[in-house]
């Protein structure tokens, strides 16, 4: 698709930009998942490092959500869209 403006689905990361995201993924899903504050920063920092396995485990370690939930949450991290965050207390 040429000549369409910025290319966000699919593809591969550019050396240091953002990853770019599958066509399976809506990070928009991501706004109604709530994660514990210090999994989302550590998913961060994988992603932003370019280790998306490790980041969606931890997703799933901290919240139990499949893998589908897990992803979405990991790019919605990664293009700052925000994620609700759970107490400590709630979980």
């Amino acid at each position: 698709m040429r000549g369409w403006g910025l290319k966000v689905f699919g593809g591969r990361k550019k050396e240091g930009g953002l990853p770019k995201i599958p066509r399976s993924v809506d990070p928009r899903r991501a706004c109604a998942l709530p994660v514990p504050a210090e999994a989302q920063a550590d998913a961060r920092i994988f992603m932003l490092g370019g280790d998306t396995i490790r980041a969606v485990k931890v997703i799933v370690d901290a919240t139990g959500y499949d893998l589908r939930q897990a992803r979405d949450i990991v790019y919605a991290l990664v293009y700052d869209i925000e994620v609700p965050r759970v107490n400590r207390a709630e979980t």
